[in-house]
């Protein structure tokens, strides 16, 4: 396997920037011809389909993983390749259910609800295929998603929007996107399993599969949970609130989104040993590197942040709520930098149960303090919550992560 780090974190940053350029353009777009009301239900939604993604057992680092280590052709990669995609079927359905629920009780139109379903089965589908581009470090594929869903997720629903289309519409939409998605990654697939269906799945394998990526599932579950909990608590006090916070997380969820796009290009070299990459140095600079472009987007937010929001949002009230979330959230975000990189270590070198320990215990503390913080501060009780929960959380991940780290070099 012929793997380059720069050429993988060209092309997650790539498609990191073209989703930040598309949501930039779509977002004042959907609130227009949504309204608030609507947009914070379609807010909800992709919020729910966010939320079922991560029950997933864990599967996509686990495949990921197993792929990379065994990155030489043979009957046991078959094999692997076979469960895998066995998992992740039967883990779509599941989510599949979770989200039409979720959906049903939000209120959302029955001839919605099905599309919702097969949204999420096509995005644990999806996952599958992405797991062996990004263990053979072919990024180019690895990052299909984030150009053609990205692109029916921001633009594509902005322009159906702006035709005067419905949610279920835009939805369908979308899902079309999946199914395009689907068709170059296929093609990937049969160049390293060009009889997919001589490979059998294992018992073995997939209690393997299931029992490394349990340990990922909480953490992963978690973090959904810690991103979207705002959005349902919000929900209860209005479409304004709730589309401000909308906003304002989408922006930093954005802005983090480049950064867990390297950790994701570093992940099969981590997984293949710190021996063979000089890993404990390039982890220190690019962590150091991170934390200083993140304080100097605080101070860039002080001086044009208003003034940029003014210019894109075009909608006053909407702007000064965004501005006063964003104030609290640009120092929660200068924090989050650090996360992504550690728990890409840790999960690589195989303690992903440290990863989940740290988010399970970061979502604890932070909604049990939002809960007790909303009454009081309402749209800025997760904010608040969200700050205070990484600020606690982050140095003792840092120290853990530091200390696997000289373990497997000693």
């Amino acid at each position: 396997m012929h793997y380059s780090l720069s050429r993988a974190t060209l092309w997650n940053i790539a498609g990191y920037l073209y989703l930040i350029v598309a949501s930039l353009v779509a977002t004042p777009i959907l609130i227009r011809h949504f309204g608030l009301a609507l947009f914070g239900q379609y807010g909800l939604i992709i919020a729910t389909l966010a939320l079922v993604s991560s029950l997933d057992l864990g599967l996509p680092q686990a495949a990921t993983r197993a792929l990379a280590r065994d990155h030489q052709f043979s009957p046991r990669r078959q094999t692997i390749w076979a469960t895998s995609s066995l998992l992740f079927v039967l883990t779509g359905l599941m989510a599949g259910l979770a989200s039409a629920l979720t959906a049903y009780y939000l209120h959302v139109s029955y001839s919605t609800i099905p599309v919702i379903f097969a949204l999420a089965v096509m995005n644990n589908l999806l996952a599958h295929y992405l797991t062996l581009p990004h263990a053979q470090g072919h990024f180019g594929y690895f990052n299909t998603k984030t150009f053609i869903v990205g692109t029916g997720n921001t633009l594509l629903a902005a322009f159906l929007a702006g035709r005067g289309q419905g949610i279920a519409m835009i939805l369908s939409a979308q899902l079309l996107t999946y199914l395009i998605t689907l068709l170059p990654l296929i093609h990937f697939s049969l160049k390293y399993f060009p009889r997919p269906w001589q490979g059998r799945p294992s018992r073995v394998i997939a209690r393997s599969l299931i029992s490394f990526g349990l340990k990922n599932q909480a953490g992963k579950l978690v973090g959904q949970l810690q991103s979207q909990y705002g959005k349902y608590l919000l929900a209860a006090l209005s479409p304004l609130s709730l589309s401000a916070y909308i906003v304002a997380q989408g922006l930093v969820q954005k802005l983090a989104g480049g950064i867990t796009q390297l950790s994701s290009a570093l992940y099969p070299a981590s997984s293949r040993g710190a021996h063979r990459f000089p890993l404990i140095r390039l982890y220190y600079r690019l962590q150091l590197a991170l934390f200083l472009l993140a304080l100097l987007g605080v101070r860039l937010y002080s001086l044009v942040g208003y003034s940029f929001l003014s210019w894109w949002l075009h909608a006053p009230e909407l702007v000064m709520l965004v501005d006063s979330v964003l104030k609290i959230m640009v120092w929660y975000f200068a924090i989050l930098v650090l996360s992504p990189l550690a728990s890409t270590i840790l999960d690589s070198h195989g303690r992903p149960e440290l990863t989940s320990l740290f988010a399970a215990l970061t979502t604890i503390l932070e909604i049990t303090l939002a809960l007790y913080l909303f009454p009081r501060y309402g749209l800025y009780a997760p904010a608040y919550a969200a700050l205070f929960a990484i600020l606690v959380m982050t140095p003792p991940l840092l120290y853990v992560t530091a200390r696997v780290l000289r373990h497997a070099t000693s």
